[in-house]
């Protein structure tokens, strides 16, 4: 259940792609508005999607970064500037074996860090583009005992020029504004 919707170029994806970049005022600034939206769309609509889920989550993790990176992923960084979930984090996985890409999902492309044994998990990433590393993602952590609960992107990238049902779609999303008291899965 992405946060928002965004075109490459626009704003949201100018923020998703800098706020990873090397350190500066500039990323620092870009992530915490990168924790602002993801705390605030909790905090509004964190019990919709733990209803949608069967229940509320028992840890929060994050999609492992797709590059090497020293240090801890920036997202990971901006989850933990939220006072409401950060003891709720958790980093349960890291890059495993199997080569993945960004459209193409592998059971082996992420392992667990540890044993999992049921836990519910809500899977956050940054950007979702075709959900392959998201699907990994979740994929490992059930094959190894948990449940992903769900999964959050704060940013879902549209290619409205990918099919003609993509750009009736983006033309239906962009008639209205975004506001974040409206959950798509409450429909309020």
């Amino acid at each position: 259940m992405p946060i928002s919707l965004y075109e490459v170029g626009h704003q949201l994806h100018h923020q998703l792609r800098h706020y990873k970049g090397e350190p500066s005022e500039m990323s620092r600034s870009f992530m915490i508005k990168t924790a602002a939206i993801l705390g605030y769309f909790l905090q509004l609509h964190g019990d919709c999607i733990a209803e949608a889920a069967g229940g509320r989550w028992d840890l929060i993790t994050s999609v492992p970064s797709s590059t090497e990176r020293e240090g801890e992923h920036p997202l990971v960084r901006a989850i933990k500037l939220l006072p409401d979930i950060r003891d709720e984090y958790q980093a349960l996985l890291r890059r495993g074996e199997q080569p993945m890409t960004h459209v193409l999902a592998s059971d082996e492309g992420f392992e667990p860090i540890r044993e999992l044994d049921g836990e519910h998990i809500l899977l956050i990433d940054d950007t979702f583009t075709s959900g392959a590393r998201a699907q990994s993602a979740a994929s490992a952590l059930n094959n190894a005992g948990a449940t992903v609960a769900a999964i959050l992107p704060i940013g879902r990238v549209i290619t409205p020029g990918f099919a003609p049902h993509v750009e009736q779609y983006w033309k239906r999303q962009g008639a209205s504004v975004f506001d974040f008291d409206v959950c798509c899965l409450c429909q309020q």
